[in-house]
């Protein structure tokens, strides 16, 4: 009884550590594939994708679809409209002249959270098109310590981030869902919520710090469930690398901050996505 009591409750503390906690930018990635988008809008403008506009004169012209970025639309209720709608109402009569024409995602089951996740997730990648790597391989026009307000270090600490590949395997603005085979959870967790706070031991600087110089928890690795960390940790396919000798102490000193600042933020609507990418990209 006591053996099959302890599986119960070992079962019970696995499926609560387990559990997702995914953003709204993560979650709308899996919808976008789910709903089909990029059948007709590709994933990037080298996959051409053709459409005809039905002209004046009854013919039919060529015209291709443009990505889900190519428009520069990057306001939140824009892109819900358009995804809602299939189509904004001052846009109608030039959309019917489309042979194909984009659905209503509202009739086609969407629901109002998972379009405003899909518009977070157009608008994150818009934001990583739009910042690029332009300027990132250079050194920054002051020390990384230099300008320390709050805006400077979210500018820094983007552009940190981007330099060094944080992005690339926490998800844009470390928005997380990442996959990653073998981990705890299948993906890679960001800078937010219950999976940030538990992997840094409620979000220690220098546990932060740790896993900047070590790629691995050292408070995590150390607990109850350390036995469990460690399994995970050994078996995931992607495993954070070691930036100790990467970086300089500056630089870490700035991320363990910015990231701070990211978990201040928290998981991020399309609406807070919109406003983010304004700050970033206001010069």
């Amino acid at each position: 009884m006591i053996a099959a009591g302890a599986l119960v409750v070992g079962a019970g503390v696995y499926a609560y550590v387990a559990r997702e906690e995914l953003s709204p930018v993560a979650r709308g990635e899996r919808l976008a594939h789910a709903s089909g988008c990029f059948a007709c809008h590709g994933h990037d403008e080298t996959e051409h994708r053709a459409n005809f506009r039905r002209t004046a004169s009854g013919d039919w012209r060529a015209r291709g679809i443009p990505t889900l970025w190519e428009n520069g639309i990057d306001e939140a209720d824009v892109l819900v409209e358009w995804i809602s709608l299939g189509c904004p109402p001052d846009e109608r009569e030039k959309h019917e002249q489309l042979f194909i024409q984009m659905p209503a995602y509202a009739d086609r089951g969407l629901d109002a959270r998972g379009i405003d996740d899909v518009a977070a997730w157009i608008l994150a990648q818009g934001l990583q098109r739009a910042r690029g790597d332009g300027g990132l391989a250079a050194p920054p026009a002051s020390s990384p310590a230099g300008d320390r307000t709050k805006n400077g270090l979210l500018r820094e600490g983007d552009r940190q981030s981007r330099l060094h590949g944080c992005y690339q395997c926490h998800g844009e603005l470390g928005q997380g869902g990442v996959p990653n085979p073998g981990s705890l959870k299948d993906y890679i967790p960001g800078f937010f919520g219950a999976d940030f706070l538990a992997l840094t031991d409620g979000g220690q600087r220098e546990e932060i710090l740790h896993w900047i110089d070590h790629g691995r928890g050292r408070s995590i690795e150390r607990g109850p469930l350390g036995w469990l960390a460690r399994r995970f940790f050994d078996g995931q396919t992607i495993g954070m690398p070691a930036y100790r000798d990467r970086l300089s102490d500056a630089e870490k000193t700035l991320l363990v901050e910015f990231l701070l600042l990211l978990q201040e933020r928290g998981s991020l609507d399309a609406h807070e996505v919109e406003a983010l990418a304004a700050e970033l990209t206001d010069v």
